[in-house]
């Protein structure tokens, strides 16, 4: 099976299992900041980040969590991109969990520039309960899409103005680092907080971190209990995730190198047909189809041949480059997705084309005679 719902599905490198390995003969921590391989983790990133502390959590979901709940009180407001995975993904979490609504700025790529902050701060009802401003980078439903260059440092700038805190959703950040060549410190200037994933492009067994000041981390700290993150041991996961960051940048330009490949093939399989592939800018193709398909029996046509991808949207599908997809799988995929629309949209076609009923075939006979 050619899988590319996620890359959380990249699994872990033999380096990175001997990490855990390693790891795991050595005496877990219990309290907060016992840990070795966890305080090594969480100071490594953070300085890399340009920040003073780093948080581990069980999930980027979680730190990102973590983060309306600093900044949000009851009914408070966060300003962020319609599609953004805090307002789709996390829309539950957002409104129930820590009560805050958003605000949504309509993008075309899924991130918005001060401008179209400081008019959404101005078509407020009520600016005063305008909280947290929220972005995302790489921008996941728009198809991995990195942030402008210096976007965020400017509505940082704003913000600052506006007494506002920044946070960037950045699960899939070392994907925007490595394909734009800037530091990572660099592409987060600008945020006051910071959420990463660690088992995605990274390829870390699993968890997320939080990155802000000292005093915001401690805070996030408590919080983390309070929504069950409180995890231990962490040694083994935190030194896997230690040596995935130290790896990394050879494992995600080969995920871009075949989303590239991906794309191009499936544009020449698709050439004259009414699909659009979205040529990626990481490691994330989507493909658009016309409303007279549809993508569920779509999707399942793929699956009897081989391959499964994530629905985005009503006409939409997500494929996903990950360490666990190779080269060699780019053309069977390919060419099953390439089949699977052929034969769905053929079967629409042919029930769609007009047909001469027995009766009426009867009736003309009639007539002529």
């Amino acid at each position: 099976m050619i899988d590319f719902r996620s890359d959380v599905l990249g699994g872990v490198s033999p380096s990175v299992l001997r990490a855990m390995t390693a790891a795991a003969t050595t005496p877990p921590g219990f309290a907060l900041g016992e840990d070795p391989h966890q305080n090594a983790l969480e100071e490594t990133i953070a300085d890399a980040f340009g920040f003073q502390a780093a948080l581990f959590t069980p999930t980027c979901t979680m730190a990102n969590q973590i983060a309306v709940r600093l900044f949000c009180r009851d009914g408070d407001v966060i300003v962020a991109d319609s599609q953004s995975h805090v307002a789709v993904n996390e829309v539950a979490s957002t409104t129930v969990l820590n009560r805050a609504r958003l605000a949504p700025v309509e993008t075309e790529h899924g991130h918005f520039g001060a401008a179209a902050l400081a008019a959404a701060w101005r078509a407020a009802s009520d600016p005063a309960q305008i909280a947290l401003v929220w972005t995302e980078n790489t921008h996941n439903r728009s198809g991995g899409t990195i942030m402008p260059d210096g976007w965020l440092g400017q509505i940082g700038t704003v913000c600052q103005r506006l007494g506002l805190p920044v946070h960037l959703d950045g699960s899939r950040i070392w994907n925007a680092a490595v394909a734009s060549g800037r530091p990572l410190d660099e592409i987060a200037a600008g945020a006051d907080t910071l959420a990463v994933s660690l088992n995605k492009g990274l390829g870390a067994a699993c968890g997320g971190l939080l990155l802000g000041a000292r005093d915001v981390v401690r805070e996030a700290a408590a919080l983390r209990k309070l929504f069950g993150g409180w995890w231990r041991p962490t040694g083994m996961l935190a030194a896997a995730a230690l040596q995935a960051y130290r790896d990394h940048r050879e494992r995600i330009e080969r995920d871009h190198e075949r989303a590239v490949a991906v794309h191009q093939r499936l544009a020449e399989r698709f050439d004259g047909q009414p699909v659009r592939v979205v040529e990626p800018q990481t490691n994330i193709v989507m493909i658009g189809f016309p409303g007279s398909v549809d993508v569920d029996r779509l999707l399942g046509a793929m699956r009897q041949r081989g391959v499964l991808a994530s629905k985005y949207g009503a006409q939409r599908i997500r494929l996903v480059l990950h360490a666990n997809i190779g080269h060699q799988h780019v053309e069977p995929g390919v060419a099953a997705i390439a089949d699977a629309y052929r034969d769905v949209a053929g079967d629409r076609a042919r029930a769609a084309s007009p047909r001469r009923s027995s009766s009426a075939g009867r009736s003309a006979t009639v007539s002529i005679t």
